[in-house]
């Protein structure tokens, strides 16, 4: 009897090939000291340092837009909202790039695994990922900051996160096409996300002019800031429509601009030793004038 007949005899059945890939991710992410120092302690240290240095006026309503939140809540939503784009947009972007670049993505191609399931794994590793970090800022939050949150608008909270994640990973796709090699990832990555995640107003409220103001208001980070605020607050609207819509807006731009231009290899990638030796002049031409699409 062969093994496949073995273990359907015994009742068992192997792993798919999509839950194999997913297992991987998880254990080459959380086996990375780099990755786990600047993608998921990071925005706790962060956190650590705005709760403690606002601690004293923790139970202290603050008014921001229509909404009244407490200060300690304030500074909850601002880390949610930067640990959610701190996993999936700059590690997304910063992860593909790299992956892309090493040609890692490319050797996939040539095995029989599909290319949604290569995908597929990589974004349900971020997307635990989210759940986690998240989950250890909640429950720093609510044991040790003061946080408080309204049951009522807990599935609100949930909704907002999710809308965040659903926009943030198809923009940190995207960007991960902004990068000409490995080593300008991280500087280029970074120099996007830390603006963007600042200027969003979710630690503190930036007194920002007209002109400036109007741009942050339109940057994704702005609308994921507005409805954790909401969920957050006291008072004020329950839902902010408008808020949505530019989420969504943000996730189909990203999703188009990722499907559109994806590649599974960056034109500077490291060749074998000695391959460039081996083709002759034709060859090089003819390689050189070939098309690349997204099969690449």
């Amino acid at each position: 009897m062969s093994v496949t007949g073995t273990e359907r005899a015994r009742g068992t059945r192997r792993p798919s090939s999509f839950w194999l890939h997913v297992d991987g991710e998880l254990k080459e992410f959380w086996r990375s000291p780099i990755t786990l120092a600047f993608i998921v302690l990071m925005p706790v240290m962060f956190y650590v340092g705005f709760g403690l240095a606002f601690r004293s006026q923790a139970d202290e309503i603050r008014l921001v837009g229509e909404h009244e939140v407490t200060q300690a809540n304030l500074s909850f939503g601002g880390i949610l909202g930067f640990a959610l784009m701190s996993v999936a947009f700059a590690n997304v972007a910063i992860g593909l790039a790299i992956r892309r670049h090493h040609g890692l993505f490319k050797r996939f191609r040539t095995t029989p695994v599909s290319p949604a399931t290569v995908m597929g794994a990589y974004l349900v590793n971020t997307l635990l990922t989210a759940v986690i970090v998240l989950g250890v800022v909640t429950a720093i939050g609510l044991l040790g900051m003061g946080v408080t949150i309204d049951p009522a608008r807990l599935p609100q909270l949930l909704t907002a996160l999710l809308l965040g994640f659903v926009c943030m990973a198809p923009l940190g796709a995207a960007a991960s096409l902004l990068p000409p090699n490995a080593d300008a990832a991280v500087p280029m990555v970074n120099g996007i996300f830390f603006p963007t995640a600042f200027l969003a107003g979710g630690f503190v409220i930036l007194p920002l002019g007209d002109t400036v103001g109007a741009v942050v208001d339109l940057l994704p980070g702005r609308p994921l800031a507005l409805l954790v605020q909401g969920a957050l607050s006291e008072s004020g609207p329950v839902w902010d429509w408008s808020a949505v819509a530019l989420l969504l807006a943000w996730s189909l731009l990203g999703t188009v601009a990722a499907l559109r231009w994806f590649r599974w290899a960056s034109e500077r990638e490291p060749r074998g030793f000695g391959s460039t030796r081996n083709k002759g002049k034709g060859e090089d031409e003819a390689s050189s004038a070939a098309p690349r699409g997204t099969g690449e």
